[in-house]
């Protein structure tokens, strides 16, 4: 049987290449409109900023164009203003200083500095001996325009000439003149000198490193520790993380102070740690692998030595002008070991230290390392402004404050340890300085913080 067919739908044209490529996200037309958005967002930037630096440039120019016409219209200015004060002589000159002071103050303000970031204060340091310190160590706040005033100051040349004049032996009476003014400005107690005549100091140097009067300075048994010397104590108290206190709230850097750390400790030789009561031997090895941390878990406990729990102590004392400048061992101690850091010499007095932090680690220092009965133990002598030299008696070779010497930090490690008893003479200054004093000592222990007290040779420390 035959059915009709259905009617064929009449035919229709189907554009295949505009539904495949006319449309859609990678057709032709949207890759176009793309790149043209990103031509003009591109032009749009490039007029953007060609305009801001059009601007800047037009700033720079109007700058420089100012500038030179203050360069030639101040100093009309200032001339004609001083030629109307010609009849005051005395006007203009001081009119003019004022001009030449201001100038100099802006240029030193206006100079960058060198190292950004870094501590103003310069801290010679050396790799050959592995003394470096972290430079995170050193950072502190940018320095004032009175400080950076007086830190162009030739402070060492000036100590260099001190230290040649005090030591010039001049003719009668000129020499007992001299003594006898320098202690009469200075108010040093002549009584307590060991020659009461004056005219037996032949120069201001003899008289400035002076002996004691014999038993004037009685060293104290009921402490192990005493103040090696004469002076003020601006700081005393335990070491609270990386840092120590020239006074209070004044930091400064240990590790910097000290140089490297990780090699303080370092002598594979053995040595007499000595006491009043007893003397034992003590190997380094041994302490080393018994050596625990502080409660605080301190950066520096790298330095503790003893097998029991302790922790670092700081004590720093300044020595004025007036006071006994010989200095003497605080404790029953062994040195082992000498670091000198050639540096600065600004003044130790406690006005200037509480303006700079980081002054102790910046000024010239000889560092005295070594043990005593609590474990690690330091004795550093600070130098400051007309510091001539600071002196040991066991070691010779030490030399400070010398022209055209290397800024390199130098270490002697001495062959035969020294043993020192508590009140031995130790060295001495020869001007004002500061002695400070960094050791392990049990975490129990008692000790006298009362700050900015006058402390005498032999007095206790420990309460």
């Amino acid at each position: 049987m035959c059915y009709p067919r259905a009617p064929t739908p009449p035919c229709q044209e189907v554009d295949i290449s505009k539904k495949r490529w006319g449309t859609g996200l990678f057709s032709p037309t949207q890759m176009w409109r793309a790149l043209r958005q990103i031509t003009l967002n591109k032009t749009r930037h490039i007029r953007s900023v060609t305009g801001k630096a059009s601007q800047k440039v037009r700033r720079v120019r109007r700058w420089v164009f100012n500038f030179t016409f203050s360069k030639i219209a101040i100093p009309i200015l200032i001339l004609g203003f001083l030629l109307i004060l010609s009849p005051y002589k005395d006007i203009q000159v001081g009119v003019a200083a004022g001009f030449i002071f201001f100038f100099f103050v802006f240029g030193i303000n206006s100079r960058e500095d060198q190292d950004e970031g870094k501590s103003y204060l310069n801290t010679p340091l050396t790799s050959k001996l592995s003394l470096e310190a972290d430079d995170s160590d050193v950072l502190f706040p940018h320095p004032s325009l009175l400080i950076r005033l007086y830190s162009l100051l030739p402070l060492s040349k000036t100590s260099q000439l001190w230290g040649i004049l005090t030591t010039k032996e001049l003719p009668r009476p000129f020499n007992v003149l001299s003594v006898w003014l320098y202690a009469t400005v200075t108010g040093c107690k002549r009584d307590e000198a060991e020659f009461s005549d004056l005219s037996s100091y032949k120069t201001i140097s003899q008289f400035f490193t002076r002996k004691l009067a014999p038993g004037l300075r009685p060293i104290s048994s009921e402490s192990d520790l005493v103040s090696p010397c004469d002076g003020t104590v601006t700081y005393s108290g335990e070491v609270d993380g990386p840092y120590l206190q020239q006074v209070k709230g004044v930091q400064y850097s240990c590790r910097v102070f000290l140089g490297g750390l990780d090699n303080v400790n370092e002598d594979p030789r053995k040595y007499y740690s000595k006491t009043q009561e007893s003397s034992e031997m003590v190997e380094e090895d041994d302490l080393s692998s018994k050596q625990i941390q502080t409660p605080t878990c301190s950066p520096l406990s790298s330095l503790l030595l003893s097998t029991s729990p302790t922790r670092l102590y700081q004590t720093v004392i300044y020595l004025s002008p007036s006071d006994y400048h010989r200095f003497h061992s605080p404790a029953a101690w062994t040195v082992i070991k000498r670091r000198h850091f050639p540096g600065k010499l600004y003044s130790v007095a406690p006005a200037v230290v509480k303006r700079i932090p980081g002054l102790f680690h910046t000024n010239e220092r000889v560092a005295f390392l070594g043990r005593w009965a609590h474990g690690f133990f330091a004795m550093v002598a600070v130098g400051a402004t007309n510091v001539g030299s600071i002196k040991v008696h066991f070691d010779q070779e030490l030399s400070t404050n010398l022209k055209n010497t290397d800024e390199s930090v130098t270490e002697k490690i001495y062959n035969d340890p020294i043993n020192f008893n508590k009140g031995d003479e130790f060295g001495y200054f020869n001007f004002g300085s500061t002695i400070v004093l960094i050791y392990e000592a049990p975490v129990d222990t008692m000790i006298d913080n009362e700050q900015m007290r006058r402390a005498e040779m032999g007095q206790r420390m420990w309460i």
